[in-house]
């Protein structure tokens, strides 16, 4: 009887003294190409602030960008304790010193870079400043004053700069009220003198400019005034009284010659009847020729 014989395959076996060892080893990474992986930099520690010796270290400031503009002024201090000094100086000024502690007033002045004498501010007259606005005493003693105080000079100079813009513009609305006021006295005159005006205004020139004379007065300056000429009273009272001279002429010392008198009347402007003796249309015309006829022909009234 035949016998199936199975035979089965086996798999080869492992040589029991040889050992397989695996060992899973990852990529190099690539040194090359785009997907290259940057190396990490370690940041660099700032230079230190302060040496061994307990000072600061030179230029310490230029690692901060906001010291940069108090470079000069940092750049004086060496050691921390110096620095914190200063600034407790500067906290107990921050209240405005009083003017009578000098010691004081002299630290505020040196610390914040104010003039070291009233004499350095030297206030200059503003641009546009007229006559009646500037005077050099006035701003010496505001010099003064700015320095005593402690008052910057910036600010000085733009407080003097301020009170001259509203001077002009006060002195500006004063000679526009001046001269309102003298165009309404004229008007008055004028509408109370009617025709007579000029006539009128021509005695009251000729009894001044007498008057002057005998005074020694400077009369044109006296007719210039503001006051006067916006005085629509004072003018009538000059008038009175050149009426008045009219029936009395002046005298100094002795009696004026009647001939001399007449004289002056025909010939000297001056004299307050001269201009209505020359003019026929002048309304006292006729009481001056009569008065010329008296003086020199000895006629009556």
């Amino acid at each position: 009887m035949n016998r199936n014989t199975h035979h089965t395959a086996q798999e080869p076996l492992a040589d029991e003294d040889a050992t397989t060892t695996t060992t899973a080893t990852a990529p190099a990474p690539a040194t090359d190409g785009a997907g290259a992986t940057p190396p990490t930099v370690p940041p660099t520690a700032p230079p230190p602030l302060m040496g061994d010796d307990g000072e600061f270290a030179p230029e310490w400031y230029k690692q901060f960008e906001e010291l940069q503009p108090y470079a000069a002024t940092l750049g004086k201090f060496r050691r921390p304790e110096a620095l914190a000094k200063s600034y407790a100086m500067l906290e107990r000024m921050k209240g405005y010193p009083a003017v009578d502690d000098t010691r004081r007033m002299a630290a505020f002045r040196s610390a914040v870079g104010l003039p070291e004498q009233a004499a350095d501010y030297a206030i200059q007259r503003p641009d546009n400043t007229p006559d009646e606005l500037w005077d050099p005493a006035l701003a010496a003693a505001l010099s003064a004053v700015a320095y005593e105080y402690g008052v910057p000079p910036l600010a000085m100079g733009a407080l003097c700069e301020t009170y001259s813009a509203e001077g002009r513009r006060m002195l500006a609305a004063s000679h526009e009220a001046q001269a309102a006021a003298i165009a309404h006295a004229d008007a008055e005159l004028q509408q109370d003198w009617g025709r007579n005006y000029d006539d009128n205004m021509r005695t009251v020139g000729s009894f001044l400019t007498q008057l002057g004379s005998r005074a020694g007065v400077d009369v044109a300056e006296l007719a210039a005034n503001p006051a006067l000429r916006a005085n629509a009273d004072f003018a009538r009272l000059m008038l009175a009284a050149a009426s008045l001279l009219e029936e009395a002429p002046l005298h100094t010392g002795a009696p004026t010659d009647s001939r001399e008198e007449a004289r002056r009347i025909a010939g000297d402007p001056s004299h307050p009847l001269h201009e209505a003796y020359m003019r026929t249309s002048h309304p006292r015309h006729r009481y001056a020729n009569e008065q010329y006829d008296r003086l020199a022909f000895g006629h009556p009234l």
